[in-house]
């Protein structure tokens, strides 16, 4: 039993009547932030949507001549070469692995939403540049800013969510980022699809530009992430937004699972080193509070030098509540009582818990959705769809990648529905298979045929996909990694993520020109591979605090 953890002086709350936050269902608070996070991920896939059709119209391949006409100081198309263009669409990629490669650094110096806040300033940076470019160079830096910011935003938006979701609806909250990224997909190619004249592109590609107006206003409204909180110390705070996140909850068992969550040490002098005997009990805490101040409440001094909790109903310390419960000794100091892991001490096990099966577990669900092909059947310039269809029609190509999308969203509506009912195994496991199942029929129709099998084949891989595949790496990084090692985890499978998005964006156009029907052949063995290693090594999440994972 855990003990009770009360704060009087935000909440008056009898934890007899009230539910386990563990328990909490629908939240409207949390929903709302959820939304206003995702508007840095549609940026994300607004901004590789936007060029995916728009080569035409925004750029001419050409020097620029008599028939480039001018509106006010900008060109309405911009003169690029092939290999130009060729740049300035992968840059993205580049900056995007950047960005990764940096997100958990500035998520847990400033805190997750200021870094969300301070990454839509680059963001608009970026949109701008776009938005006024003049030249193929202008037009590059602005994609690569912007670039810089979708990297930053796919690291700290699912750490962000992840840490304020509520155990039960973790999975529902944390699909909304790949449900976030298609529709940024859908909307930026058919907005681009429309902008046919003109300068019209430039409002487009510089869109992007508004969402991250929007959270700029709003996101400092939001309560920070607790647990990030906790890690810097701001007890109150964390406690605060705990109670705002869980209003009409005891918060008792979760206050104490997120400081579990945590990596402690024992400072001893100059020398640090890893506490290795069983954590005090709470009422061992309690009994430093003044004999007049016995009330069931959280004590704090002023500058948080040391934390003290109070407890209700628990029993002695020979119970479990002595394995479930953190005191910071008052001769500690709080500002180095916890240790940030990073991603090599993680990779090499040198955290409290030994990590490494978990992380190789993470990276492989992140790197596998590169693997599995998705890329070259969304992108219409270089993609089985546009090889297919451009004979027939140049336009068949860009309109059936849109319309790829938009039948993806009925299977992710699914998933979001089943995703706390039925398990991550489950999802990745159908969502897996079938995608072997259709990469066997797409190279079947494209060595043998017909056409119309293929087509077909590849629609119900992106809807396979996006049953799982796409959906479940992004939050189960949160759901199996303890706070302490969160960032170190989500820096380095978001970094190899856009890694493998530049690898794969490099090697496809050479597989289909050197053997084209075996390319997805290649893609339907890294996608049983993936089946069979989350049969064998991917644990459960479901409703699994990560203390038991």
């Amino acid at each position: 039993m855990y003990p009770r953890v009360f704060a009087v002086d935000l909440h008056d709350v009898d934890g007899d009547r009230f539910q386990d936050s563990r328990q909490a269902g629908f939240s409207w608070y949390v929903l709302t932030t959820t939304l206003l996070v995702s508007l840095s991920v549609i940026s994300i896939g607004w901004s590789f949507g936007v060029v995916n059709i728009s080569k035409s119209i925004i750029c001419q391949i050409s020097p620029l001549g008599p028939g480039n006409t001018h509106s006010g100081e900008f060109p309405n198309r911009i003169p690029f070469s092939n290999s130009a263009w060729t740049i300035a669409v992968g840059i993205l990629a580049v900056g995007g692995f950047l960005g990764a490669l940096v997100s958990g650094a500035i998520s847990d110096s400033i805190g997750r939403r200021n870094a969300l806040v301070v990454n839509n300033g680059l963001c608009l940076a970026g949109s701008v540049l776009m938005g006024t470019a003049t030249t193929a160079v202008h037009f590059t830096l602005g994609r690569f800013v912007i670039g810089i910011a979708c990297g930053v935003a796919s690291g700290v938006a699912n750490t962000y969510v992840g840490e304020i979701a509520p155990l039960k609806w973790h999975g529902f909250y944390g699909s909304f980022f790949q449900l976030s990224i298609v529709i940024g997909l859908l909307f930026g190619q058919l907005a681009a699809m429309h902008a046919t004249g003109g300068t019209g592109w430039r409002i487009v590609v510089a869109f992007p530009g508004v969402f991250s107006l929007i959270q700029i206003a709003l996101l400092p409204l939001r309560v920070e992430s607790p647990r990030y909180l906790l890690k810097a110390h701001h007890i109150n705070e964390a406690r605060h937004a705990l109670l705002t996140l869980r209003r009409g909850y005891d918060v008792a068992a979760e206050w104490q699972e997120s400081l579990l969550s945590l990596d402690v040490v024992d400072i001893n002098a100059s020398n640090v080193r890893y506490h290795s005997d069983q954590w005090s009990a709470t009422a061992a805490a309690a009994s430093a509070v003044p004999a007049n101040d016995q009330a069931d409440a959280t004590a704090l001094d002023k500058n948080d030098s040391k934390m003290t909790m109070k407890t209700k109903g628990h029993k002695t310390a020979d119970d479990n509540v002595a394995a479930s419960s953190l005191t910071f000794a008052e001769n500690m100091p709080v500002e180095r009582a916890t240790h940030v892991s990073g991603v090599w001490q993680t990779l090499c096990g040198r955290t409290r818990d030994d990590l490494r099966h978990l992380m190789a577990c993470c990276i492989v669900l992140m790197v596998l959705q590169q693997l599995s092909g998705i890329s070259a059947i969304l992108f219409s310039d270089s993609g089985v769809v546009r090889d297919i269809l451009d004979p027939f029609s140049p336009l068949s190509a860009p309109w059936t990648c849109v319309v790829v999308c938009g039948t993806s969203l009925p299977a992710i509506f699914l998933c979001l529905a089943c995703v706390d009912r039925l398990g991550r195994r489950a999802l990745l496991l159908g969502s897996l298979g079938g995608m072997s199942v259709c990469c066997v029929l797409i190279s079947a129709g494209l060595f043998y045929g017909p056409n119309s099998m293929v087509m077909a084949a590849v629609f119900l891989c992106y809807f396979a996909f996006n049953m799982g595949a796409g959906i479940v790496p992004w939050f189960i990084i949160s759901e199996v990694i303890p706070s302490y090692s969160l960032s170190a985890a989500t820096t380095l499978c978001c970094s190899l993520y856009w890694v493998m998005s530049i690898a794969i964006g490099l090697m496809v156009p050479l597989i289909e020109n050197i053997v084209p029907q075996w390319l997805f052949v290649i893609f339907g063995c890294f996608t049983l591979a993936g089946f069979l290693l989350v049969m064998l090594f991917v644990p459960e999440t479901m409703n699994c605090p990560i203390t038991e994972v």
